[in-house]
């Protein structure tokens, strides 16, 4: 494997493989298990990347005065948890 980090939507692409695997029954419990642990982690990695992706993301805005500035972004309420969003400490399977 590369030393390389791979892309968020690789590793999506990767959960959704192990998601579709668990899926199918033809997995023995032992390979279900191993995939459920390297899915969890995969959600974990990619919960992390959208965390840090929010953090850096700034809202370009306009004073009253013309001039560009910068401002954190601050989902508001309705972002947070869209309908039928779980929170983060649920698991997705």
């Amino acid at each position: 494997m590369s030393t390389k980090t791979k892309k968020f939507e690789d590793e999506l692409k990767d959960l959704e493989t192990i998601v579709s695997q668990i899926d199918s029954g033809e997995l023995t419990l032992e390979e279900s298990i191993s995939a459920f642990e390297r899915g969890v982690m995969l959600v974990k990695a990619l919960n992390g990347k959208l965390d840090e992706v929010e953090r850096k993301v700034e809202l370009l805005t306009r004073s009253a005065g013309g001039e560009l500035r910068t401002a954190p972004f601050e989902p508001s309420s309705d972002d947070e948890h869209p309908a039928g969003a779980k929170d983060d400490d649920e698991t997705p399977f």
